[in-house]
């Protein structure tokens, strides 16, 4: 609806009533380790709150300070959305039971936040995404030697927020104490000629924002009273399968139940030196399209499931849009449309009967985990190299809580 026939609307308003008097605050609590080196574990746990204090849903994030020691290469810096690139596994636990977890994150996060608006990801300097082309803001911030330092607005970018950093927003649901954060930090972030290089990651902390308003937190205790449910997406690292560029069929079998599966994405790492591969010579924003022409889909041994002739490349990007594209960026900026084909290529396959997000359970259920779901991906030849091809499963999950 228009603007102008919202104004015309009897019941319209611009804004809604009954908001929250309560006294905001932003805590700022220092982890135990503080610190912590590529691929080792880190838990965080959310402390013990005040028994009014609520936490405000999308505030939480864990943040640090980033050094680049080592080698000979006064030019080292870092991949773009460092934020998303340096954990390549995520574990979140609600009283110590595991309600979500997921290996190579970088690569499905990191994709994933592609489709952010322009604004938006120019607004997203603290998670580490760079301002402009070149990534000359995390250059200044890390003390690159070829920095630009009077460019702006990269200076100004660097100078308020310098070598800190945070990863987030999590998947919190206004659940407060219970919730544990485990987190595997990543090697594969530093971009440098010298593969001696590495980094160190110091004053770990867990940063959110909390209201204090007995009523609203007598609210969210009532609404955990009983049986609650809590509706959310499970994202499955299914497998990370090793290909070749000169194979003209590739064949993928999926052998995980679901109850209600929203979609399959298929993403494709090329990890020749410049691409997206190696630690010392990668692209985090860069995915490679294998040229697919046909997918052919077998469910619990029915064929010519999703398109009965065979999904083609014109129908690519009409299906990824139904998952990733937004309402406010897609259809208004051809920003995404213009590189998808060429440098952020992904498959997306969605088994839900309606794409509308709202929507939680109208994926499709999959029983049959013997014959499971079948892809065969025709495409075209090309020069022999290794591809890396990793498959996630995205399902409807609901957490159950006992008050």
């Amino acid at each position: 609806m228009s603007t102008l026939g919202k104004k015309l609307d009897p019941y319209f308003s611009a804004r809604t009533a009954w908001g929250v008097k309560g006294n905001r605050q932003s805590f700022v609590v220092t982890n135990n380790p503080s610190s912590i080196d590529a691929n080792e574990l880190l838990t965080v746990r959310f402390p013990n709150l005040h028994a009014n204090d609520v936490i405000v849903p999308g505030t939480a994030r864990v943040a640090f300070n980033i050094t680049l020691n080592g080698g000979t290469d006064a030019n080292r810096t870092v991949v773009n959305n460092l934020g998303r690139a340096i954990v390549k596994k995520v574990s979140v636990k609600f009283e110590g039971n595991e309600m979500f977890s997921l290996d190579d994150a970088d690569i499905y996060l990191c994709y994933r936040d592609l489709w952010m608006g322009k604004n938006e990801r120019m607004n997203s300097a603290y998670y580490g995404i760079h301002h402009g082309n070149g990534g000359n803001t995390a250059k200044i911030r890390l003390g690159a030697g070829d920095a630009v330092a009077a460019t702006e607005p990269d200076a100004s970018i660097a100078a308020a927020f310098g070598s800190r950093f945070a990863h987030g927003p999590f998947y919190q649901a206004g659940l407060n104490d219970g919730l544990t954060f485990e987190l595997i930090f990543n090697g594969r972030v530093i971009t440098s000629t010298d593969i001696s290089a590495f980094y160190t990651i110091t004053n770990i902390s867990l940063e959110f924002d909390a209201v204090n308003n007995p009523d609203l937190a007598r609210q969210k205790s009532m609404q955990y009273m009983g049986q609650t449910f809590v509706f959310y997406t499970r994202v499955l690292r299914h497998r990370k399968l090793p290909l070749n560029k000169s194979d003209v069929t590739w064949n993928i079998n999926l052998n995980t139940p679901a109850r209600s599966l929203k979609g399959i994405l298929v993403l494709f790492e090329d990890p020749a030196d410049g691409a997206m591969g190696p630690a010392f010579a990668r692209n985090s924003e860069f995915y490679y399209n294998p040229l697919i022409t046909k997918v052919q889909i077998t469910v619990e041994g029915v064929p010519n499931q999703l398109y009965t002739q065979g999904m083609l490349p014109h129908h690519h990007w009409e299906e990824i849009v139904k998952e990733f594209g937004r309402e406010d960026t897609y259809r208004s900026s051809t920003n995404m449309f213009t590189t998808y084909f060429r440098s952020r290529c992904a498959l997306w396959l969605d088994f839900r009967s309606s794409d509308d997000r709202k929507l939680h359970g109208s994926g499709r259920r999959v029983e049959n985990a013997s014959e499971g779901i079948t892809l065969q991906l025709e495409k075209n030849a090309q020069p022999a190299g290794a591809i890396n091809c990793y498959i996630y499963l995205l399902m409807d999950a609901q957490l159950n809580i006992d008050g």
